[in-house]
């Protein structure tokens, strides 16, 4: 480490050879660096593309008198040949750079003096900068290099031999905009970098000395180094697909006008942008299917977002129709994604069936009149209009359909009446059969008395006997007799021997489950409590989940089944849309693998951005200022610290020296004109990943004028003609009756 004390030691002169007077004074504020901004957010950007952002470097040292701005130019550039003093961090010129031009220098109203419209440049430089990556000092006004973080440019004496150290140079109260540009170019993830300000001040030559006159520019005293946090982030820039759902049932969309509606997601769940094609249907769509609602061809579908297509289905018959729509992309993964679509397929298990009820005549009612015989019934059903529902009325007597009883209206009600001649004479159950488009059926029942009379065995007026060919199997109800129509009551109605068949409490599709044994789906053999999950489309063991464990559920809840190019659906951190880290897997699920998909280090080591930032670059013995470091680590660990400095007094000197942010108490410098002190972080991740982080302030004793401003002696020249009270010969208009901070300090930054 090299590191020298360059002094700038206050001067106090008095007029002399001056007749006695009473002198009149005025403070003028040392310049004040301002920064604007703290942080700067970038947002995402894909490799190739740039974001850009303004600082705004400003000069606040200034009083106003009389609407006039009273200050001191600041320079702004660097004593170390390493920087330009407007300069991107150590490592991060490759991501981010930085611009300006002194043309841009605006100043207030009444401020910048005399040069105000003037381009505000220190001697030998450029009128316009950029950053880069550059470590020479030349002509172009370039800024980079390595070496940031130091405290900048010192007072007079020493250092480039007598050059200016201004990029340029800013008037009280006057300010210049910088623009900071992002443009990711090799990692992937968050990306950190500090945007780092100095100001500096010219050295004082052997004729201001003489002439008692300040430099030509000075630097803010107390903060001289500032530092703005970067942030952005890169991206791979590459688009993935999903499609969802990737299968779809209509169920039951009745032949009468009615159309239902397939809304199918396109997603870009990836990174960059994906171009779509139009979506098609395949040969085997008939025209019952036509895609109603679709994207363009060419549309471009933006990272993040979704689109959607609709396929509507009119069928014109109850036949099954099965149709399968193609997803389009220029995802080189995905690029056509089937859907299957399907209307009128096999039983639908939500379907309700339908309902039937007589109302007139009751059972055991004798019919014995030469008149038609007048039914009074009711039909419904929940999924379809009444009258699109098949109705018949069949005698168990003759075995035969005697008549219809299809409804003429929504109502479902009728009176359905039978000619007297239909009929053969004895005891007949007549029975309401009504059917719905699934082939699902309903029946009510009544047992009619024709041209005959009451059995003596029929003690419950049903009009069966427990005597005869079609015994009653229980002559104490009434609405149990051969042939009625069963219903979910526990009891044998139909006399058949077999209690409930056709109703919820039995197993209608043979898998030993009946709907009140909790079977989901009573119409397929494959569907009942238990049943092994098959990628059909059906909740087979009716836990409420439709294919979980298959190919077309989504089982670690990433957004992707195996369906949509998830290659572990037991991993939620594995998916299409997942970074590649360096762990062994295909995070990403294409086909590659960490070094060779650009991965990022999953044991990666913290990163100090910028360097220790101070609440200020200078202070007084015994004066407490503060300091933060700002970390970054890819595996997201929360790192501990360790602060100390090169003080004898060491980590003593910090109020708690293992925190992120701590109070520094300022020590005794060893020179009275003041020392360096390096003030250093260690910062280590669970893994055992060190970094250091350090910087330099300037301490100064505690009855040192830091704080003070600097004080001109006017001399009232009003009343002197070359007497008493006027100027005299070989003296200066305005003396210095002292500098403030005579002694500024500068160094080279060591690195560990």
């Amino acid at each position: 480490m090299r590191s020298h004390l360059l002094l700038f030691a206050p001067v106090v002169l008095l007029a002399a050879a001056c007749q006695p007077q009473a002198p009149e004074y005025r403070e003028i504020p040392y310049p004040k660096l301002g920064l604007n901004q703290d942080t700067l957010e970038f947002g995402s950007l894909e490799f190739g593309e740039s974001a850009q952002r303004t600082v705004i470097i400003s000069n606040d040292g200034y009083t106003i008198l009389q609407d006039v701005y009273v200050g001191m130019d600041m320079g702004v550039g660097s004593r170390d040949e390493a920087l330009e003093g407007v300069d991107i961090g150590p490592g991060m010129a490759e991501n981010f750079s930085v611009a300006y031009d002194v043309d841009d220098i605006t100043c207030p109203e009444g401020a910048g003096g005399e040069d105000t419209g003037d381009a505000a440049t220190a001697d030998g430089k450029a009128d316009t900068g950029t950053g880069g990556g550059d470590d020479d000092d030349d002509e172009t006004g370039t800024s980079g290099g390595d070496e940031t973080g130091g405290v900048g440019g010192g007072g007079g004496g020493g250092g480039n031999d007598g050059d200016a150290y201004a990029l340029f140079v800013l008037p009280a109260g006057c300010s210049i905009p910088v623009t900071v540009t992002f443009s990711p170019s090799a990692d992937v993830g968050d990306i950190w970098g500090s945007l780092v300000v100095n100001s500096v001040q010219a050295d004082q030559t052997e004729e201001q000395i003489d002439a008692n006159e300040l430099p030509e520019y000075l630097r803010d005293p107390i903060r001289f180094t500032q530092q703005v946090y970067l942030h952005g982030e890169a991206e791979q820039g590459q688009g993935t697909i999903v499609v969802t759902p990737r299968s779809f049932d209509y169920g039951y969309v009745y032949p009468n006008g009615e159309t239902d509606i397939a809304r199918v997601g396109v997603h870009n769940v990836g990174t960059g942008d994906i171009t779509l094609a139009t979506p098609t249907l395949s040969d085997t769509c008939g025209s019952e299917f036509a895609i109603t609602s679709a994207y363009g061809d060419g549309s471009v579908l933006p990272a993040g977002e979704a689109s959607l297509v609709e396929v509507e289905f009119t069928p014109t018959d109850d036949s099954p129709s099965i149709c399968e729509l193609t997803v389009n992309s220029n995802d080189p993964a995905n690029s056509a994604i089937k859907v299957t679509l399907k209307g009128n397929t096999g039983a639908n298990p939500n379907n309700s069936p339908p309902t039937a009820a007589i109302r007139w005549p009751q059972p055991g009612y004798e019919y014995n009149t030469p008149s038609a015989l007048e039914i009074e019934l009711n039909v419904f059903d929940k999924d379809q209009p009444a009258e699109s529902l098949t109705c018949k009325v069949k005698s168990s007597l003759m075995s035969a359909t005697i008549a219809d009883c299809t409804p003429v209206d929504d109502s479902g009600h009728m009176v359905v009446a039978i000619d007297r001649e239909v009929f053969d004479s004895g005891v007949d159950t007549l029975t309401v059969v009504v059917t719905d488009a699934d082939g699902i059926t309903g029946e009510a029942s009544v047992s009619v008395l024709i041209n005959s009379q009451y059995p003596d065995s029929d003690d419950d007026g049903d009009a069966y006997g427990v005597e005869g060919d079609l015994p009653d199997c229980d002559d104490q109800n009434r609405d149990t007799y051969p042939d009625a129509a069963e219903v979910f009551d526990g009891e044998d109605n139909d006399c058949d021997g077999i209690v409930d068949e056709g109703t919820e409490g039995a197993d209608d599709d043979g898998d030993s489950w009946s709907e009140a044994d909790g079977d989901c789906n009573d119409y397929n053999a494959q569907a009942y409590p238990g049943a092994p999950e098959r990628a059909d489309s059906v909740d087979n063991d009716c836990d409420g989940v439709v294919d979980e464990s298959t190919a077309l559920y989504d089982d670690d809840g990433d957004g992707f089944a195996e369906v949509n190019n998830d290659c572990d659906d037991s991993d939620p951190d594995v998916n299409p849309s997942s970074e590649e880290v360096c762990d062994g897997l295909d995070n990403d699920c294409d086909g590659l693998y960490d070094s060779a998909d650009a991965c990022v280090s999953t044991d990666s080591e913290p990163m100090v951005i910028g360097y220790p930032r101070p609440s200020q670059n200078a202070c007084l013995a015994g004066e407490q200022i503060s300091f933060s470091v700002k970390i970054f680590d890819a595996d997201g660990q929360l790192p501990s610290y360790s602060w100390g400095s090169d003080d004898p007094k060491g980590s003593a000197l910090f109020d708690n020296p293992i925190a992120q942010t701590v109070n520094f108490t300022c020590p005794e410098p060893s020179s009275a004109a003041g020392e360096n002190v390096t003030v250093y972080v260690l910062v280590m991740d669970p893994d055992g990943h060190q970094v250091w982080g350090d910087t330099k302030i300037a301490v100064y004793p505690a009855d040192y004028g830091l704080y003070d401003p600097y004080t001109e002696v006017i001399v009232d020249t009003a009343s002197s003609s070359g007497g008493a009270g006027g100027l005299c010969a070989g003296s200066p208009f305005a003396v210095l009756a002292g500098l403030g901070v005579g002694g500024a300090i500068a160094m080279r930054r060591r690195r560990a």
